[in-house]
């Protein structure tokens, strides 16, 4: 996966590199169901317990 969106764009600093890499982080992963998690998002882990 990793190499699936680095390969589309052209970085001029590892910094961006970093905080394009977040951004997708924290938009891909709390909707991605987690095995540790039982199988369920990290969403919704989360309203379980707030």
């Amino acid at each position: 996966m990793r190499n699936n969106w680095l390969a589309h764009y052209l970085f001029l600093s590892i910094s961006e590199a970093q905080n394009f890499a977040t951004r997708w982080f924290w938009t891909f992963h709390p909707e991605q169901p987690n095995m540790t998690l039982g199988g369920i998002t990290p969403k919704q882990k989360l309203a379980m317990v707030a």
